[in-house]
């Protein structure tokens, strides 16, 4: 599997006011093999314009969505993706509802969706997608906020980004699995210190102790990398910073256009 950052920010960069040539992050979303996305974030086809790949996103078929925040699920977005092809949004029924909202029932009925519910398995364009919990909020009550276990050819990559942590339920299915490259996310910083995102993001004092823990308990393949994304710009310094801080943990900060073979 090949993966692609089509964004690694949270929701605190602003699109206008990237400045071609400077370093900047679109919200997050990522492409696997040119025909599966997660999160149809309103910055995608800014990155394929900028990045002089406007055909990049043609050969989607499938989008999965970790939730209905609109830095990871944008309905205009999700129209022009799936507008005079086959192409299937897999989400939770509060994406359906934010779809109907903004673009009324007809055209929302034009849209292929399917909705999925947490710890269960979906046979998803030649991939298996395990829908779990994550621990975060929407402003809809009844929504189920996702983190993702993609697996094809008997690879497994974990996505889970907007979560701190990774709550019991999911965890007790993810560490049953060789994962084989993790995503992670870390929208803290270390200028985050006792921030009140940390109820429902990381920090890099969170992300030290699972890495320990994993390594520890010698969870996951042999081989497994790992990354983060979904990084905030007013709480984390320079990019090149997190390199060098993230490095003696093995661990890759994404950025966009940023990509890797699982």
């Amino acid at each position: 599997m090949k993966v692609t950052f089509l964004g690694t920010g949270a929701a605190d960069w602003d699109i206008h006011a990237y400045v071609p040539g400077q370093f900047h992050r679109r919200f997050s979303s990522i492409l696997i093999n040119g025909d599966l996305l997660v999160d149809p974030g309103p910055h995608i086809f800014h990155f394929c314009e900028q990045n002089g790949t406007p055909d990049l996103l043609d050969g989607v078929k499938n989008i999965i969505v970790t939730h209905s925040h609109g830095d990871h699920f944008n309905t205009a977005t999700v129209a022009r993706l799936c507008a005079d092809k086959d192409c299937t949004v897999w989400a939770d029924p509060a994406c359906q509802r934010k779809l109907i909202r903004a673009l009324g029932e007809e055209t929302a009925a034009g849209i292929n969706f399917i909705e999925t519910k947490r710890n269960r398995d979906y046979e998803i364009g030649g991939y298996k997608v395990t829908s779990l919990r994550s621990n975060h909020a929407t402003e809809d009550p009844d929504e189920d906020t996702r983190l993702y276990l993609i697996e094809q050819d008997g690879r497994i990559l974990y996505y889970g980004c907007d979560s701190a942590w990774i709550p019991t339920v999911s965890w007790n299915v993810i560490r049953e699995k060789p994962v084989n490259a993790m995503v992670l996310e870390l929208t803290c910083g270390e200028t985050a210190t006792y921030d009140w995102r940390i109820f429902e993001h990381n920090t890099p004092e969170m992300l030290d102790i699972m890495l320990t823990m994993f390594k520890k308990y010698n969870l996951f393949a042999p081989d497994v990398k790992y990354y983060v994304s979904h990084l905030a710009r007013t709480l984390h310094t320079d990019h090149e910073g997190l390199v060098e801080y993230l490095k003696p943990r093995g661990v890759t900060p994404a950025y966009d256009g940023f990509s890797f073979e699982v």
